[in-house]
């Protein structure tokens, strides 16, 4: 439940873990970067022990002034089979307190889920059906996810990643980026004779170590002012708009246009790296890096400002590789960008394996890795989430929670389906596919039954028949007990007639 202190404004989402689990996991994370972690509320799961799940719930209903019902497309199925298998259901609870309490109750349909879905409905939560619904479209879900953040009306604040730019939920790139030197540091040792310039520079450098790299810019800026043509101090301003624009981000209240708001300091960057471009001679690796940077500012300035349509960011970063075909920015980059523009996933691969090979630039690589692999439904797509994390698991590489979810994701037979499952389940070799989702479950956040059949079919794979047909009788057997019926009972099903005969 709520910790002490949560804002009376805060969001519920209620939502049925067998029927849209992935959604509402998307759905939350966009809402928690909109308005932050402690005004959006999932999940029920830190209730005290021994507490009354019911007046937990009425509690937490209370403290919220609003309430999105994720609906899929077996949401009133479950609801069916519960109330006629007399088994409680939390989820009609949590919209009938909310409903009771007259908060605002907003139906959201993920999945293919129709309005129709909504008849019929028990009398505690029959008001549910008059209330308008939103729908979030697997085409359009960062969109939809938009509109809905702003019905929700409050001061909305977006925060733009570079390497998430086209995804249903953005990714934090400056945490990772930090860590490591810029392209090139100016030397803390340069010679000055103004005591202001070696002041200003340190602070500079400072401010680079530390992440801040729009202030760098900024500060390289006044340096430049006061010594025009100070060699360290053009260099680090390039560097440090480089690195502002890998980091890009911007905040826009509400009634203000992203546009106007990141379209001048994207235009600032820019003109900062066609200077530096110019000093470079448009030849050697350092040319090729800034290249790379105004192929990536040019995407933001089409993407966030919307001032660009043309082909100006591929070409710039293709002019890159030309000039250096082992430029782990520009390969980085592009496969990035090839993704988000519905290029091919082949070649993508392919330039992301490139900027591996390099050794450089780790957490950038991976930062544009995962962005774009944890939201694209391109074909493809899920072996390589799956071969990335078991790349990054036996690498020893770290991966936030929110990540190894969604790549978790794609094992979720009953949302998408045997033929998605059937993609992750032979992606890498079953010995590492089981130990990579071991990795990415550690929290063991997926159901029991899910991590059996999952371990089931890995065993499958390997050729251990025997074992893994054992595995399915007992979940068979639970089923039968426990009178449980659905896609993952129907898949448990299946596999165990598979490996009978």
């Amino acid at each position: 439940m709520p910790e002490e202190g949560r804002a009376t404004d805060s969001i519920f989402i209620s939502y049925r873990r067998d029927d849209s689990a992935p959604y509402a996991g998307r759905l939350c994370d966009h809402l928690t970067e909109a308005f932050g972690a402690s005004r959006v509320f999932m999940d029920v799961e830190d209730i005290e022990p021994g507490s009354n799940f019911a007046d937990a719930i009425d509690h937490t209903i209370g403290q919220c002034q609003a309430v999105l019902v994720v609906i899929g497309p077996r949401w009133f199925e479950i609801l069916q089979e519960r109330a006629s298998q007399s088994q409680p259901d939390y989820v009609v609870h949590e919209v009938g307190a909310a409903l009771k309490r007259k908060t605002r109750v907003i139906p959201v349909l993920v999945g293919g889920a129709r309005p129709e879905e909504l008849n019929n409905l028990p009398a505690s939560i029959a008001e549910l059906a008059l209330r308008e619904a939103v729908e979030l479209r697997d085409s359009s879900f960062k969109d939809d996810c938009g509109r809905l953040q702003k019905a929700l009306g409050s001061r909305t604040q977006w925060r733009f990643w570079a390497a998430l730019l086209a995804g249903a939920a953005v990714l934090v790139l400056g945490l990772l980026l930090w860590l490591r030197p810029g392209p090139r540091q100016p030397k803390a040792n340069a010679p000055t004779a103004d005591p202001r310039i070696a002041q200003l520079m340190a602070t500079a450098r400072t401010q680079t170590s530390l992440g801040a790299h729009e202030r760098a810019f900024r500060t390289y800026e006044e340096v430049l002012k006061l010594a025009p043509t100070d060699p360290a101090a053009l260099d680090g301003e390039v560097d440090a708009a480089m690195r502002w624009a890998e980091n890009f981000r911007v905040t826009i209240s509400e009634g203000q246009r992203p546009e106007d708001v990141a379209g001048p300091p994207i235009s600032t960057i820019l003109n900062a790296l066609e200077a530096g471009l110019a000093r470079a001679g448009e030849a050697g690796p350092r040319a090729a890096t800034i290249l790379a940077h105004i192929g990536w500012a040019r995407w933001l300035n089409r993407h966030i400002a919307a001032k660009e349509f043309g082909p100006e960011a591929e070409q710039a970063l293709r002019r890159a590789l030309e000039i250096d075909p082992s430029n782990v920015f520009a390969n980085a980059m592009l496969g990035n960008w090839l993704l988000q523009n519905g290029g091919s996933v082949e070649k993508a691969l392919a330039h992301f394996d490139a900027a591996v090979r390099t050794g450089q630039e780790r957490p950038l690589v991976r930062a544009m890795q995962l962005g774009v692999l944890t939201d694209s439904p391109q074909p493809g797509i899920t072996a390589a989430a799956v071969r990335l994390a078991n790349q990054m698991r036996a690498g020893g590489e770290s991966m936030t929670a929110r990540l190894k979810r969604r790549i978790l994701q794609n094992f979720n037979a009953t949302m998408y389906g045997e033929a998605q499952l059937e993609e992750a389940l032979t992606a890498v070799p079953p010995a590492d596919g089981w130990a990579t989702f071991e990795w990415l479950d550690e929290d063991h956040s997926q159901r029991p039954e899910v991590r059996e059949y999952i371990h089931a079919r890995y065993l499958e794979g390997r050729g251990d028949r025997r074992q893994a047909l054992g595995i399915l009788k007992a979940l068979q057997e639970e089923n039968r007990k426990q009178g449980n019926q659905g896609r993952l009972a129907d898949s448990v099903n299946a596999a165990a007639n598979r490996l009978s005969r």
